[in-house]
């Protein structure tokens, strides 16, 4: 019977390799193993399983059957772009409470249209000439500890970063070229500005304020509370936390902010944001994530991704000087459960079994440092995975250590 379920090459594969002397204990989690990426694995690519995050390296997540079926629909019939970018937009800012929104390319393509908006305002001449920004407000403000490879997606547009260190250095680097302040919401605890104090200093100047927020679900709160707090404009991405596809993400903020951002924004020819396309089944798929998002029992994912992380410590029990430890990271991290696996390392180091789950099948994806061991995140689980984790991990961790 469980054969007959696997598809015939993986069934090979995986009970030719020892797993059938282990049925029916772990019967379930390698029919969830047999059965998984089949499309990719015609084109010769490996699908993996996803303990490590919502990494855009690793596909970010995956879209829950209410969004696949609103992309699918989208995807039958023509309509007129500018018209679905404007109702789409309408309605993810109703369902949030915030002033505007629209769906953009990603976190980081809102966070190039946020800059733009904010350097061009409306005018077309301003948006048909960046990046060449001579006679526009060309600056954004940032700090320092902050600085990081997404803020490329500004400098796109030809400003120039002003780094500072102080709450005192952003008031004194605020000037007429000042088009925007720049924040990242996950590095709050990095540098030495808080961040009601960068926001009240904008805010004073009456300069735009962005946060990027791209990864900072959960908590759900922050789709409207980050705005709420008087952000001008803020980035998320739509296929992390939310579920949505991949190739989306949100920009909410000032209306007038959020219109000049439109402008900017493909479709329209000779503009910077031209190659930025989001299709109809995109924009869809993410307004039916959102209303699925707002919808959801976060309590209820918490104890499920808990019992996950629970679930592999109690397979690895009795495993020679392996110690496991279930927490929410802190400053900096998601506040989803997580497990941390150490051992003594001087027998195998953990990148090493990082690469062996990685090269093994199925493939697993974990986060391996040399300092704090394993760890695994459980908001990318499917029911299932974590046995097959736990199964691999107590293999690989028994072979090396007794």
């Amino acid at each position: 019977m469980f054969a007959r379920l696997l598809p015939a090459t993986r069934r090979r594969l995986l009970l030719g390799g020892g797993l059938a002397a282990l049925l029916p204990r772990r019967c379930a989690a390698a029919q969830l193993a047999a059965a998984h990426g089949e499309i990719y694995r015609q084109l010769g690519v490996r699908p993996l399983i996803n303990a490590a995050g919502t990494y855009t390296t690793l596909t970010g997540s995956v879209v829950p059957p209410p969004v696949r079926q609103a992309m699918d629909e989208a995807s039958r019939s023509f309509v007129p772009l500018l018209d679905l970018q404007q109702k789409a937009g309408a309605r993810i800012a109703k369902l949030l409470g915030v002033e505007a929104a629209m769906v953009t390319s990603g976190a980081a393509g809102s966070i190039m249209l946020a800059t733009a908006a904010c350097v061009t305002g409306k005018d077309p001449d301003k948006i048909r000439r960046i990046p060449d920004t001579g006679g526009m407000k060309d600056e954004v403000i940032i700090p320092r500890a902050q600085r990081n490879g997404f803020d490329h997606a500004a400098r796109n547009v030809g400003v120039k970063l002003v780094e500072v260190d102080t709450a005192d250095q952003v008031r004194q680097s605020i000037g007429p070229r000042t088009a925007m302040l720049y924040w990242t919401h996950i590095f709050e605890h990095k540098g030495k500005i808080a961040r009601a104090e960068f926001l009240d200093i904008g805010k004073k100047a009456g300069v735009p304020v962005f946060n990027d927020a791209a990864a900072e679900l959960p908590p759900a709160s922050n789709l409207w509370s980050i705005a709420k707090e008087g952000f001008d404009l803020v980035a998320f991405s739509g296929g992390k936390g939310l579920r949505g596809p991949q190739a989306s993400g949100l920009l909410l903020g000032r209306r007038d902010l959020i219109e000049a951002a439109h402008l900017n924004n493909n479709p329209y020819g000779d503009t910077i944001g031209r190659p930025c396309k989001v299709g109809k089944e995109e924009i869809m798929g993410l307004v039916a994530a959102v209303e699925l998002y707002v919808q959801r029992d976060h309590e209820a994912d918490q104890k499920l991704w808990r019992s996950f992380m629970e679930s592999i410590a109690r397979d690895l029990r009795g495993v020679s000087s392996v110690r496991t430890e279930v927490y929410i990271p802190g400053a900096g991290g998601h506040p989803v459960p997580y497990l941390r696996v150490q051992w003594d390392a001087s027998r195998l180091s953990y990148q090493e079994c990082a690469r062996r789950l990685r090269d093994g099948e199925p493939s697993i994806e974990v986060n391996a440092s040399a300092q704090e061991g394993l760890s695994l995140a459980s908001y990318n689980l499917f029911p299932g995975e974590e046995r097959i984790i736990g199964w691999r991990l107590r293999t690989i961790l028994e072979e090396a250590l007794s």
